[in-house]
Formats: C-alpha cells, sequence, structure tokens
C-alpha cells in the first residue's frame, strides 16, 4: 500500500497547481461522489488489507504540499467482520504510512444519496487526525473510513501547511451512491 500511496504521489506532483479548483466526482462504478481541488488522477492496483487480497483503485489531486485521495477496495464479500477487518487495516495502514500517531478519532457517519442527490440513508464511518512524516517532511492526516456492501472506501489528505478550511471542504463533501445512481 506504501509503494502505491508513493506512485500516486508522485503522479500527483506531477499535476500540482497552486490553486484550489474544486470539482465534483462522481465515481459511479465505485459508488461514491467527492470535491476534489483539481484534475484528478487515478490508478488500480491489487494489495493486501492484512489478510484479505483485494482490488484498491485511488483517485485523487495534488495543491502545493497536500494531497487529496479517495481509496475503493473491493471486498471478497459483504459480510460485515470483512467490512470492519477492511476497514481497520486501511486504518492502521494510513496512519502507519506516515509514521504517525493517531491524535484525534471521531465515529461519524456517511449519507448514501440516490442519483438526484437525495440522501437516502447512513453508513457509520471514522474520522480520524494523525501526525507524521510523509516524504521526509512533517505531515499532517486527515482521514475517513467507512464500508458498505463488498467496498470499503477511505478519504485522506495529507500534506503540511494546508488550509484545514479546504480539508473541511473534501470531508464534507465525500457520499457514497445508491447503488444504481
Amino acid at each position: 500500500m506504501r509503494l502505491a500511496l508513493a506512485a500516486l504521489a508522485a503522479t500527483l506532483l506531477a499535476a500540482c497547481s497552486p490553486e484550489y479548483n474544486w470539482r465534483e466526482v462522481r465515481s459511479s462504478g465505485d459508488g461514491y461522489l467527492v470535491l476534489l481541488p483539481g484534475k484528478p488522477v487515478s490508478m488500480t492496483r491489487g494489495i493486501r488489507l492484512d489478510e484479505i487480497e483485494v482490488s484498491m483503485t485511488m483517485q485523487g489531486a495534488r495543491v502545493g504540499e497536500a494531497s487529496f485521495t479517495v481509496a475503493v477496495a473491493t471486498l471478497p464479500d459483504d459480510q460485515p467482520a470483512t467490512r470492519e477487518k477492511a476497514r481497520a487495516a486501511m486504518r492502521s495502514g494510513m496512519v502507519r504510512n506516515i509514521g504517525g500517531t493517531e491524535n484525534a478519532v471521531e465515529e461519524r457517519s456517511v449519507t448514501v444519496i440516490d442519483a438526484t442527490g437525495a440522501a437516502r440513508g447512513q453508513v457509520p464511518a471514522v474520522r480520524v487526525e494523525a501526525s507524521g512524516n510523509a516524504q521526509g517532511r512533517p505531515a499532517t492526516m486527515f482521514a475517513g473510513f467507512t464500508a458498505s456492501g463488498t467496498r470499503a472506501y477511505q478519504w485522506v489528505v495529507i500534506g503540511s501547511g494546508f488550509p484545514r478550511e479546504e480539508a473541511r471542504t473534501f470531508f464534507e463533501s465525500f457520499r457514497l451512491l445508491q447503488p444504481g445512481s
């Protein structure tokens, strides 16, 4: 997972822009909607979430020293235990990737919307704030983790010196799409 994130970060660096140019990204195939601060770059690869082999698709944008990324892992089944293991592995993996320490953890929920944008339900989620190092520099990470059906999701901002308001815009925009939306 560390290699995949490093590759995505390198790709995002090449598309770096100093301005936040928010755009809605609707990934119907992966079941989410989010605002990204620039033109997204995507990649998919196989990874391990503890003992679970999954295909993970990452989509994100970089602005200055901050990268904004959504990752979706396709799970082998829709069992609650599988979803919880995947969500926990994503969380610990992201904190480990920055050699970090969790500073704050908050249980939240993510809104599920239909094709018209109307709220159709909620899915439990956890949000984490951590500090550590990214690419050899001190970094802050804001990350959210949830799972629904056969997918586990993480949405993450990592960097140093980025405005908290921009991170909030990204976080508050994340929605799951009702199947068929």
